[in-house]
């Protein structure tokens, strides 16, 4: 029975792509044929100040110009994905301010039929805007006002929700067609407006020489009005209540989401793998706490947009809030800081907090980057905290962005990034878990390898060796330290040792077997773990540049110099900061780990204070320092 369920699915699905795909054909055609056959002599005419020779073309088309633009804004709305400017823009160019105005507000009122027929007759599911349909639902949970109709203004003047998914969320209430189809053919006018406007803009630059810069100047200003306006009522109608301020749920949170994703667009395109677990997690109401692996800073931009609508409330390092506008902005957020590796009792209050206010969590357990594109070591209390929360735990699994964007290096070329549900533990079950099985769950449910990943795909970058050399900093072959060097795909020793990396991040056949970057660094390892077996109990003594961190503004720093000693049972340090001498120890057993930066330093806190330590003599070494430090908590 269930086989049959998912079977005529899939056949849904297939019939629903097709009869879109021949929708946005003939939109196409229809725009091709405006462009053509009509904006371009309007343009011609216009230009040669022919009034009368353009009254007579408009008269010669009749009124196939006019239904043209109509059925093109109902078509795109009908299919959602094509943005109604691709034909509000051309209405602008070809036809009158008023008529113009008036053809897209009657292809919209058109369209909004078409959809609230579908939609209450014909019981239509439109697969392509499921997102956006959970988008505009996550909004009217948390808008005060439960009227559609005030609902429905509010999303007309928002540049980000294309007019069709409006329509298909507002026909699947239960609003009258009359209340409904004069609320579209009003709520759309500001947005029609400026669309024209720039569409008249652009005619006049083209015909009339309106200078470059006033142009830019009013595409620029009345994406502004628009933005401002949306943020001003938005701020007013969907998010003046208390539950909502500096929570994950404020109007921050798209506008971080967008400014993020013009960084993270550069190195990855995600691919969101929605199977059975996917939907299941979809039907799950409730907060949840979702754990991930951790490859990139692009992790958290693909995750969000994974679980959107679900906004949760993102576990990150206090040294992002040192500075004052992100520490602003981070707070508007709803963020929860954690020292890292540091006991941190009121960040688990407020994660309690959060759970009680029925608000998703974010955690990555790992707390820190991969370095080999594996999962690391996870931090301890993992599960015994999914237990105290008592919330849903989805486990999610990343791939693809330590190739895009790793600790080290930022490809050159757009990666796919992939993200999945592995694991969803439900309340029931999270209960009759104890704590050692939840954490085995955790554990392999987490564990990830980016190089199985990489075989699914050929990666045409040419610089993929770049600053792998201060990541793989020994030998194979002679077993010298730091001496390798890094060149496009390629890394060589002094010695003659070389290994270069193939399309799919392979090494070439070579004779130590190492395939891979995890490889070579578990080889390392391996070589580390000998040096601890064959060394007295002092491990490595340097001198360092050290940095104490003020957590209100970068400008209170304090630097000082020093002696950082690491001991197969403590990390140390003896030196001056600023005026103060300062000297602590960490006991292995205490402390976790050393986070580190590739060739910059390794940090760690001490009493509440978080110190930076820059090595003098070779930077280098940050991360076989690190690296020691993780052997050595193997035993522990």
């Amino acid at each position: 029975m269930e086989n049959d369920l998912v079977k005529a699915k899939k056949k849904k699905k297939i019939v629903t792509r097709i009869v879109f795909a021949i929708i946005t054909i003939i939109v196409i055609g229809l725009l091709f044929f405006l462009f053509r056959n009509i904006i371009l002599e309007v343009l011609r005419l216009t230009k040669a100040n022919d009034n009368e020779g353009l009254k007579e073309f408009m008269r010669s088309k009749g009124w196939f110009g006019y239904i043209t633009v109509v059925l093109v804004e109902a078509l795109e709305m009908v299919v959602v994905f094509i943005p109604a400017e691709f034909i509000q823009i051309p209405a602008g160019l070809s036809f009158f301010f008023p008529i113009a105005i008036l053809l897209c507000d009657l292809g919209v009122c058109l369209g909004a039929s078409i959809i609230y027929f579908l939609v209450h007759v014909l019981k239509f599911d439109n697969e392509f805007i499921e997102k956006g349909q959970k988008r505009i639902k996550n909004l009217a949970t948390k808008r005060k006002n439960q009227n559609t109709q005030i609902l429905m203004y509010f999303l007309f003047v928002t540049p980000i929700i294309p007019f069709g998914a409006i329509c298909y969320w507002a026909s699947n209430t239960k609003i009258s067609y009359r209340r409904y189809i004069l609320t579209c053919f009003t709520g759309v006018i500001p947005s029609i407006v400026t669309s024209i406007i720039m569409g008249t803009s652009i005619k006049y630059f083209i015909t009339e020489s309106l200078p470059i810069w006033l142009l830019l100047l009013i595409i620029i200003g009345l994406g502004a009005i628009l933005f401002i306006g949306m943020f001003l009522i938005s701020r007013k109608f969907l998010f003046d209540g208390k539950k909502v301020r500096g929570t994950p749920n404020s109007i921050y949170t798209p506008i971080a989401g967008f400014l993020m994703g013009l960084y993270v667009k550069q190195t990855t395109k995600l691919r969101a793998v929605e199977d059975e677990l996917y939907e299941k997690m979809g039907s799950i109401s409730g907060a949840k706490l979702y754990l991930s692996n951790h490859l990139s800073a692009n992790d958290i931009y693909h995750v969000f947009r994974f679980i959107d609508p679900d906004r949760p409330a993102l576990i990150c390092n206090k040294y992002y809030y040192r500075f004052p506008a992100a520490r602003w902005f981070l707070n508007k957020l709803g963020f929860i800081t954690k020292t890292l590796y540091n006991p941190d009792i009121e960040t688990v209050k407020k994660m309690l907090k959060y759970a009680k206010d029925d608000t998703s969590i974010l955690m990555y357990p790992e707390a820190r980057l991969s370095i080999d594109g594996t999962t690391g070591p996870l931090t301890n209390g993992t599960a015994n905290l999914a237990k105290k929360l008592g919330l849903t735990v989805v486990i999610l699994e990343q791939s693809g962005n330590y190739l895009a964007n790793s600790k080290y290096r930022k490809a050159k070329k757009r990666v796919i990034s992939e993200v999945r549900v592995k694991r969803i533990i439900e309340k029931e079950e999270l209960d009759n878990l104890d704590v050692n099985d939840l954490d085995e769950i955790i554990r392999i449910n987490l564990a990830h390898n980016e190089f199985d990943y990489a075989l699914n795909y050929e990666f045409k970058d040419n610089n993929k060796a770049y600053n792998l050399d201060k990541v793989l900093y020994k030998c194979p072959h002679c077993h010298k330290e730091f001496s390798m060097k890094a060149d496009g795909n390629k890394l060589s020793c002094d010695c003659g040792f070389s290994l270069e990396l193939d399309e799919h991040f392979r090494f070439n056949d070579n004779e130590y077997n190492i395939k891979t970057i995890h490889d070579y660094y578990e080889f390392i390892k391996d070589e580390e773990r000998k040096f601890i077996k064959s060394s007295p109990n002092e491990l490595i003594t340097q001198e360092v540049i050290v940095k104490k961190i003020s957590f209100k503004n970068k400008k209170y720093d304090v630097y000082g110099e020093g002696v950082c000693t690491l001991t197969k049972d403590a990390f140390s340090f003896r030196g001056k900061v600023g005026e103060n001498e300062v000297e602590f120890t960490h006991l292995v057993e205490n402390l976790q780990a050393l986070p580190f930066s590739v060739g910059e330093e390794y940090e760690c806190y001490y009493d509440n204070e978080l110190y930076y330590f820059y090595p003098k003599e070779n930077k280098d070494t940050c991360i076989k320092v690190a690296l020691l430090y993780d052997l050595l908590q193997e035993n522990k």
